[in-house]
């Protein structure tokens, strides 16, 4: 991982709650509080796998922690190109993300030089699905930035549920997933600093489910500035540079973070 340090920023691997492992990238050299963004990351990657895009947001002063998901990294690993993998682990895993969430959130406050009004969550495709639940739920998270994901949930159990094996367990994360659709709860989210991009031809999550998700949203924003949604041309389910580039300056400019 030597490749990974850099002059303008620490890296730290940590332990959250003795359950979450996680890396936290600290930018050198900045007075007072840190302005923080939780990264989540995808299926099949790992929060090492984000490190060099942390790097790239430390660059520009934010604190960076980037939880590891169950079933992934030092967490486990599994077949992820089998569909029927995905369709058995994949909810399940953003369950115990939001699960786990307040722990990180905790030891972001008692821990690191966090300041508390300063916090966004991201992440990309299985992570960004995640971030925007932390989103609507968390009034501590001050933005989010949404890469290939989707706020419409009960869309993502609907495009899972073809095949599945009828559980209880099954039926258990289903309703979680759709008690706790963003969608449905568009009143937490008013007014909120909230970007959504996504690649114009992503054929693992349809961006047209997440437009439907905006289209919703955007009817309770008075301050329609502050909620975004980009497609990207030529861009399939990949966080691309223009992305990365987009998010920064929508933290910086309607954020103020």
């Amino acid at each position: 991982m030597d490749y990974l340090k850099t002059n303008y920023a620490d890296i730290k691997k940590v332990l959250i709650a003795e359950k979450t492992p996680a890396y936290v990238i600290t930018p050198k050299n900045i007075d007072g509080k840190l302005k923080t963004i939780i990264f989540y990351h995808g299926w099949s990657s790992s929060a090492k796998n984000q490190i060099f895009r942390a790097n790239i947001l430390a660059s520009y002063g934010y604190q960076v922690v980037l939880p590891e998901a169950t079933f992934h990294g030092e967490r486990g690993s599994l077949e992820y190109d089998d569909i029927e993998v995905v369709k058995r682990y994949i909810l399940e895993t953003i369950m115990h993300n939001i699960e786990e969430s307040p722990a990180v959130f905790k030891y972001i406050e008692e821990e690191l030089n966090a300041d508390p009004e300063n916090i966004a969550v991201s992440g990309h495709s299985m992570g960004a699905i995640t971030a925007g639940g932390l989103f609507t739920f968390n009034k501590k998270v001050k933005a989010a930035l949404i890469f290939n994901g989707s706020l419409n949930w009960s869309w993502i159990v609907e495009s899972l549920k073809e095949g599945e094996e009828d559980s209880y367990e099954r039926m258990r994360i289903n309703d979680f997933m759709i008690q706790m659709d963003p969608m449905t709860h568009l009143n937490a989210i008013e007014n909120r600093p909230l970007a959504m991009l996504n690649g114009m031809e992503d054929d693992s999550i349809d961006p047209k489910a997440q437009e439907e998700f905006y289209k919703e949203a955007v009817k309770v924003y008075s301050e329609k500035e502050k909620i975004v949604f980009t497609e990207y041309e030529h861009t399939t389910h990949q966080l691309t540079t223009h992305m990365l580039e987009d998010g920064i300056r929508f933290l910086k400019e309607i954020a103020q973070m």
